[in-house]
């Protein structure tokens, strides 16, 4: 059972604002991530960015349309919208290696699978190679990913004598154990799942009718949000996302299934 807890106005002012464009997205997940890595020491980290067009065109009635028919293209095209927002995340985070006269990290890219659209990112900074970060975008449920995850870690996250450095799991195919085959299922559990905690992640979609978002920003427990998409509701703890008004339902000490979504927005709209 996931702990929930109902959100009074003094809960709803500590929560972890929603971003409405991909900026806002970039500054929030940098600051989670790097917060995750300097302050909790988590160089495993999963990120989970969002992929509707509406949060890169400003168009409600394109998320409608994007969740319920889903993506006509497949990993390729989510990749397409991944990339260059992966891409600034790496940029913007902070690895701890102080001031760099502004100078970025300098970016690098494996394409991996093509039909997977996967791919390693490389960040190199300034600061020297102690502060390199990586990351896997959209690895899959396969053996494959599973021996890729343990080379990274092998040969760069985790080098022997060394400080950790950063390696991020982003948008991975998984969710949970039953995601995997049954062979690979221990494997990826014992490898992925109890060591790669989720740091950042905004999850969109569809519940009676209403846009609703998971948001985790670490340290901070997963807020749902629901938005009006006519933009009519408001209330005095309203945040805006895009065209509508997005309201905090609650927060949970762990991602919530989907029942329990459904009936914040079935209690919401009484």
């Amino acid at each position: 059972m996931h702990a929930l807890a109902w959100c009074a106005a003094a809960g709803a002012a500590a929560a972890p604002s929603l971003p409405s464009n991909a900026a806002a997205v970039v500054r929030q997940a940098a600051s989670a991530v790097g917060r995750a890595f300097v302050e909790g020491g988590l160089n495993h980290q999963t990120v989970r960015l969002p992929l509707s067009e509406a949060m890169y065109s400003d168009s409600e009635e394109g998320f409608v349309a994007d969740r319920a028919t889903g993506w006509q293209g497949g990993p390729q095209e989510t990749y397409r919208y991944l990339q260059p927002v992966a891409r600034q995340l790496l940029q913007a985070t902070d690895t701890g290696g102080g001031a760099t006269g502004g100078v970025p990290p300098r970016l690098k890219e494996q394409t991996l699978l093509d039909f997977d659209g996967s791919a390693l990112l490389t960040a190199e900074s300034a600061n020297g190679p102690l502060h390199d970060a990586q990351a896997l975008l959209q690895p899959n449920t396969d053996g494959y990913y599973l021996t890729l995850i343990r080379g990274v870690e092998a040969q760069f996250s985790d080098l022997p004598g060394k400080p950790g450095r950063l390696f991020l799991l982003v948008n991975p195919a998984w969710r949970d154990r039953s995601s995997w085959g049954f062979f690979d299922g221990k494997a990826a559990q014992e490898l992925v799942l109890n060591r790669y905690e989720t740091t950042f992640a905004l999850d969109q979609f569809v519940v009676r009718g209403q846009k609703v978002s998971l948001l985790r920003v670490w340290p901070e427990d997963w807020c749902a949000y629901v938005t009006t998409l006519d933009g009519t509701e408001a209330s005095d703890d309203a945040r805006l996302d895009g065209a509508g008004q997005a309201r905090l339902l609650g927060t949970f000490a762990e991602r919530p299934a989907y029942k329990e979504l459904d009936e914040l927005c079935r209690n919401a709209l009484r």
